[in-house]
């Protein structure tokens, strides 16, 4: 305790010398043979403290933010339910987004954030001059993508859900809706950029509480204009709104972080070049989840109502899975990219590890309950307007499938950064070509026996498959290094799991009426309270068995 109290008394020292952590990396090696291997634990400790730290404010963060986007799920399918312009609706919001997820957030972050961190090394200027090169370029390159789009809008719908084809009413409106949402994958990329450029610099609530501007903007805008126009446009209207205030959000942050950068044009720029390189084995190994969720949705389509059961589904496993996995994934990036800089095998060692374990923590037990008490969350969340009871029945259905690949999805994510962190984009493309390859066959086998439960189980039966390889590339490539005690530790978080599992079905067995009273603050309070109670028992028979104790905490 006195030394963790030590550590921290000495952090504002630590950070404002900024050659201090790489000189101290040096001095633990060169001076081994003298016994001043204290100094290691020490840098390890305000390693694991910043990652401590900054996992709890994007945590927190997206935690508001997928909150306000369960809200505005909520109020989506409260108007649209599993009908045919439901199905047409969340295509519209979902093609940006998979384009965002993939290329912005996935690979653009992943190779730009290494190559920003070398730069920031040299200089301020340096960092800032590649920041406008990098932000010129894909202003202008999303520009003529988004050009290309509208043209051939109606060939894209047929490629990504070709089940629509024969439904000319279905298919035109889907086409519609979609010109009218494309252009704000221009204002979602660009904040996806500025938000690697706080994040590489630790600065990393602004972009995980931007989701929040869109799902203001889409109730606030839609319940406004309904009463002039089409709910259906109005809501695809209030996704440009959103990108602009995000964008503008983001810049002022930006600004406040000083990390201006100019405008410039210069695409011959070696580290530009090698950022393009690098981008084209990224795009498709960072989008491994994207391109199963687009493999599904195009399946999806030829099932009634299955691609916006899959996406109301969707929104709450993507719950977990956000502020867990991709807080993980956010802050390992430029944490572990310094490191390895550095050469520190040690610090990176740890910092695995921990993720590693805070990973099976927070998701084995998430899976459990989950799956137990799904039925009541669908209904709770999503049954009413014209969303029925069948639907519940259908999306709770889809969640558990999904629910089976949650932990896999999480370790993936935790896994992945270790790769790009060291600058090598081959590895993951191999693996995703794979897991495509696997999804898509499930997809296609599952999905005439069990519809869009098929589906779901293939998607997560491809998340295992992708996990087991990342694992095998990072052990023979010698970039993973797992402690010992972790498989105990995962038996006893399994252990654990079981535990809550029996309490939870239990409650929900003998109180089962009050799950679906009429009153929805009884069904709130009587959920919250189960949830709770099953935390209770999960963390309370993890402490006894000592997979949590203070020092792990620490660490």
């Amino acid at each position: 305790m006195t030394d963790f109290l030590h550590n921290v008394a000495n952090k504002e020292e630590f950070e404002r010398n900024t050659e201090r952590s790489t000189t101290a990396y040096t001095l633990v090696h060169e001076n081994a043979s003298t016994g001043l291997t204290h100094k290691l634990p020490l840098e390890a400790s305000y390693a694991r403290s910043r990652l401590f730290r900054s996992g709890v404010v994007v945590a927190f963060c997206t935690l508001i933010s997928r909150i306000f986007g369960l809200v505005r799920e909520q109020f989506i399918a409260s108007l649209f339910g599993s009908t045919p312009m439901g199905d047409s609706i969340n295509v519209a919001f979902k093609l940006p987004n998979l384009f965002r997820r993939i290329f912005a957030e996935g690979a653009l972050s992943s190779v730009f954030i290494p190559i920003y961190n070398e730069k920031m090394l040299i200089s301020k200027k340096a960092a800032n001059n590649f920041s406008g090169e990098v932000f010129t370029l894909l202003l202008l390159t999303l520009i003529v993508i988004i050009a290309l789009m509208q043209i051939f809008m109606p060939q894209l719908m047929l490629f990504i859900v070709p089940g629509f084809h024969g439904k000319k009413e279905k298919f035109e409106l889907t086409v519609f809706l979609c010109r009218i949402t494309i252009p704000y994958l221009i204002f979602v990329s660009l904040t996806a950029l500025l938000g690697g450029i706080l994040n590489s610099v630790r600065k990393f609530a602004a972009f995980a509480f931007s989701p929040v501007i869109l799902s203001i903007c889409v109730i606030i805008f839609t319940l406004t204009f309904d009463h002039y126009i089409e709910s259906t446009i109005s809501i695809s209207l209030s996704l440009i709104m959103a990108g602009i205030l995000q964008v503008s959000f983001m810049f002022v942050c930006v600004k406040r972080a000083d990390l201006n950068f100019p405008i410039i044009f210069n695409p011959s720029d070696p580290d530009v070049k090698k950022l393009l390189i690098n981008m084209g084995p990224a795009t498709i190994s960072s989008g491994i989840q994207q391109f199963n969720l687009f493999i599904s949705q195009s399946i999806a389509s030829f099932i009634e109502g299955a691609i916006s059961i899959l996406s109301y589904a969707d929104r709450i496993y993507q719950f977990p899975l956000s502020i867990i996995g991709t807080s993980f994934s956010t802050i390992l990036l430029p944490e572990l990219s310094k490191i390895y800089k550095s050469n520190d095998i040690v610090v990176a060692k740890k910092i695995q590890n921990n993720a590693i374990r805070m990973g099976l923590l927070l998701s084995l037990p998430a899976t459990f309950g989950i799956i137990i008490l799904s039925h009541p969350i669908i209904n709770i969340i999503y049954e009413r307007g014209i969303f029925t009871s069948q639907d519940t029945t259908n999306t709770a259905e889809a969640i558990s499938a999904f629910a089976l690949g949650l932990p896999a999805f999480i370790l993936a994510k935790i896994l992945t950064p270790i790769f790009y962190a060291n600058g090598d984009t081959k590895a993951p493309l191999k693996i995703t070509l794979f897991s495509i390859i696997i999804n898509t066959g499930m997809n296609l086998l599952l999905m005439d026996s069990l519809k869009h439960i098929g589906i779901a189980v293939g998607t997560s039966i491809a998340a295992w498959y992708n996990l087991g390889l990342l694992y095998s590339y990072t052990k023979k490539q010698n970039k993973l290094h797992i402690e010992a005690g972790i498989k105990l530790f995962c038996g006893k978080i399994l252990l654990c799991c079981i535990l809550m599992s029996i309490i939870i079905a239990l409650i929900k067995h003998y109180y089962l009426e009050y799950f679906y009273s009429e009153y929805l603050l009884i069904k709130v309070c009587m959920l919250g309270s189960t949830i709770a109670v099953g935390m209770g028992a999960f963390f309370g028979t993890a402490y006894l068995l000592k997979a949590v104790n203070y020092d792990n905490n620490k660490k």
